[in-house]
């Protein structure tokens, strides 16, 4: 019965180290992701001849001046995105930088134009409350302009 409550301890302490494990596995990987992406959108934004792929959807038609708008504030949602998944801005940090985010016609107008989408390729909870956060965001300023 002594023996029992040890090895009980220590297969729960090897499943939790074993699930915290594989979390930050798969939190590496999509970091990992987010810098892919950060590439391709910067590499995108500096060569006007692949402006092909990104004026589709919501984008077709753009004019070059609101593309590359759009582009860098797809940088910043993402990179607020990767931050608040990392812990680096808390949730009512992230919610200040929303509001800022949303102030800007800009930003606005970007948001109007992508949540759809960011809504239907959430991949998790924090995709989900991410984009949340930002919707109520949005949906303040929405208001306030009107």
């Amino acid at each position: 019965m002594k023996t029992r409550v040890p090895l009980i301890l220590v297969a729960g302490l090897g499943a939790a180290h074993l699930a915290l494990n594989v979390r930050h596995h798969r939190e590496c990987r999509h970091l990992e992701l987010v810098r892919l992406h950060t590439d391709l959108l910067r590499d995108t934004a500096a060569d006007q001849r692949l402006a092909e792929v990104t004026n589709s959807g919501g984008f077709t038609g753009l004019d070059e001046d609101t593309r590359v708008r759009y582009m860098n504030a797809n940088r910043w949602v993402c990179l607020w995105s990767a931050m608040l998944r990392t812990r680096f801005l808390s949730p009512t940090s992230m919610r200040e930088v929303a509001d800022d985010f949303m102030e800007s016609p800009v930003g606005r107008a970007f948001w109007g134009v992508v949540r759809h989408h960011r809504r239907v390729t959430a991949r998790d909870r924090h995709d989900e409350r991410f984009n949340a956060l930002m919707n109520d965001a949005y949906a303040g300023a929405e208001a306030e302009s009107a």
